[in-house]
């Protein structure tokens, strides 16, 4: 099964720190990061509100089985919520970090619960209340 979403709203608000910036789009994170997130994913991530397989129903997946939610940059973290299609449908957070003059993949959370909270936690910011 293929997923596919005509009109995409904006993310939800979600407060990391005070030198976050959001990223709205794939498209918007640098090149390193958009690479470094294929790496993480195991191949291709589809644009927000792009196709992408949100099941395994068929057959092995053709396409990216990954899309971008939104993003954020917090000091030298980056964080990508994407839907991850496949046997288990869920969503998750894809932690990298600049280092070294590149970026390297350091974790992939699932945020089933909450995105927000699940990003929070990553970065060590205390809950907004």
């Amino acid at each position: 099964m293929i997923a596919v979403d005509a009109a995409v709203p904006p993310g939800p608000v979600c407060r990391l720190g005070p030198d976050q910036r959001a990223i709205r789009r794939l498209a918007d994170l640098p090149p390193t990061v958009r690479a470094a997130l294929a790496t993480a994913a195991g191949g291709n991530v589809s644009e927000v509100g792009s196709v992408f397989n949100a099941t395994d129903v068929g057959g092995p997946a053709k396409g990216p089985t990954m899309r971008f939610i939104q993003g954020f940059k917090v000091g030298t973290l980056w964080l990508a919520w994407v839907e991850q299609g496949g046997i288990a449908h869920r969503y998750r957070v894809v932690g990298l970090r600049e280092a070294g003059g590149g970026v390297m993949p350091v974790a992939s959370v699932d945020g089933q619960r909450s995105l927000c909270a699940t990003s929070r936690k990553m970065v060590g910011a205390k809950p907004v209340v």
